[in-house]
């Protein structure tokens, strides 16, 4: 039995017994145990479906202390689905504990947030810390979707960025953002933009932008050009990719696209570097002398839909030609069965 394994077993038997000694023991409440939790430096956080039920509020403070005891905590909360709206809230609540604001150092970076109001995801962890290895000097960076500041942070704390323009209109997770900025001591190089992006981001400025929406972030995908450099820069798309997808769920565009290069959509990619461009029709030149790691077939096919929308964005914008190279992709994490979220890193240049 593995150490996680054998702790979550350990948990389990203390719970079930602390409440069969209580008398509120029911046999479908083994359904609500957890199977994972997160741990910020001894605040937990457990999700749906664990401790949904009202039994185990009535359960009283006691369920929650055994608990905290087991997993040498001080704090719960317990949170459900995020909710549908714009700001992407999380359905928190802090059942044990003193206050539901955390404090969480990872990579060298100190974190603040409140559970009750805003979200931290921390599934992108390996993210966080693939932007914390690039190397920023004197450059300028838009974070579009910069919530509490998970990618802001390394950008000016590990890779140097000059400056951040972080872009974000939920008031709660600006809050915690400009917490995050004094926390780290690097607020004088960052320029908070609250509001929706399309109106607030700045326009020809940056040399890279972050574009941190999943599941899909093409509707900000101009935003971000139009933020970008007249001299180019490099764009961090996220995305979730679906696989096991039909051929006709692609663009005209791109069939077309896929036509001439030879790809049926049926077929395992071998090549690794794209570069598209455009004469009097789009041209594509493959390069099989980069890392690119094409997992699935749907991760190359989207790679051509990315390219030759921003290839379009960018010469509406500038009235001149550009390339697009797509010159990484990164997983960040399964996000669900045949669903991954990934990160294309896009070179434009006019």
């Amino acid at each position: 039995m593995t150490k996680l394994n054998s702790v979550k077993s350990k948990l389990h038997d203390e719970i079930t017994n602390y409440m069969k000694n209580d008398n509120k023991w029911y046999e479908y409440l083994v359904n609500e145990l957890p199977s994972s939790w997160e741990n910020y430096n001894g605040f937990l956080v457990f999700s749906f479906p664990s401790f949904m039920s009202h039994i185990w509020l009535e359960a009283g403070p006691g369920i929650w202390q055994v608990i905290c005891k087991s997993l040498k905590a001080h704090s719960i909360a317990i949170k459900g689905r995020i909710q549908n709206d714009s700001f992407r809230t999380p359905q928190a609540c802090l059942v044990y504990g003193s206050s539901p604001v955390i404090m969480y150092l990872d990579n060298k970076i100190r974190y603040s947030w409140n559970v009750e109001k805003t979200m931290f995801s921390a599934g992108n962890v390996t993210e966080r810390h693939r932007i914390a290895t690039l190397k920023c000097d004197n450059e300028v960076i838009v974070d579009l979707f910069a919530g509490i500041g998970y990618f802001t942070l390394p950008f000016l704390v590990h890779a140097n960025a000059k400056l951040v323009h972080a872009c974000e209109w939920n008031p709660d997770a600006v809050d915690s953002l400009r917490r995050n900025l004094r926390l780290n001591k690097v607020e004088d190089k960052c320029i908070i933009k609250e509001g929706d992006n399309r109106k607030v981001c700045p326009k020809f400025v940056a040399n890279r932008v972050n574009i941190g929406l999943i599941p899909s972030s093409e509707k900000f995908w101009k935003t971000a050009c139009e933020a970008l450099l007249p001299s180019g820069g490099i764009l961090y798309v996220h995305q979730n990719i679906t696989s096991r997808i039909s051929a006709n769920k692609h663009c005209d565009i791109c069939k077309m696209v896929l036509k001439k290069i030879g790809c049926d959509l049926t077929e395992k990619i071998e090549i690794s570097k794209i570069i598209l461009s455009r004469n009097t029709d789009f041209e594509i030149e493959l390069k099989a002398d980069s890392s690119i790691a094409w997992k699935h077939l749907e991760w190359f096919v989207f790679s051509i839909h990315l390219s030759h929308i921003l290839l379009n964005i960018l010469e509406i914008i500038h009235n001149k030609k550009w390339f697009i190279i797509v010159d990484e992709v990164v997983k960040v994490k399964s996000y669900a069965p045949h669903i991954d979220h990934l990160v294309y890193t896009v070179s434009c240049k006019p």
